[in-house]
């Protein structure tokens, strides 16, 4: 009887010198494929190039927490929005002639006359101002009161605005 431990090299051998004729024999008759051409997908032409300009990145760098829109300037608009963001401080009448004195959010001030352009005083009535552009848009100011234009110079207004010290 023949030992199991001597079938399995046997049949190793058996299996090598099998492979090793096919692969001589087989070897003349192997053809690659045909080449073929991969499936492309369809290349459309780049848009023209954008020009970029450094003074955009400069001004508003990407990934910044203070990054903000581009100033854009509207010579309309810009002079509207700066009419309804100043505060109506003082109007003085003499006559019919009128000022308006405003305050912009920058801390510096406007005068308006009834002869100013582009925007004029049309009218005035205690509390609120009515302002009249060159193209007619009107816009409405109220009286802010309590103001530090308000406080007259002398004595009584120089102890309003810096109170006596305890001695």
């Amino acid at each position: 009887m023949i030992k199991p431990w001597y079938v399995g090299p046997v049949l190793g051998a058996v299996a090598v010198a099998v492979s090793a004729y096919w692969w001589h024999t087989e070897k003349e008759r192997w053809n690659p494929p045909q080449a073929r051409r991969p499936d492309l997908p369809k290349v459309e032409p780049m848009p023209p190039v954008i020009k970029v300009r450094a003074k955009q990145a400069v001004e508003r760098p990407l990934l910044w927490a203070s990054r903000r829109p581009v100033a854009v300037e509207e010579k309309k608009t810009s002079l509207v929005t700066e009419l309804l963001q100043a505060r109506l401080t003082a109007v003085f009448e003499s006559g019919k002639e009128r000022v308006a004195i405003l305050q912009r959010p920058d801390g510096s001030t406007l005068k308006i006359t009834g002869e100013t352009k582009p925007w004029r005083v049309e009218s005035f009535d205690g509390r609120k101002a009515l302002f009249v552009s060159a193209d007619d848009q009107r816009v409405e100011r109220p009286l802010e009161a309590g103001s530090a234009a308000a406080v007259k110079a002398g004595p009584i207004g120089d102890r309003l605005r810096r109170p006596a010290t305890n001695q």
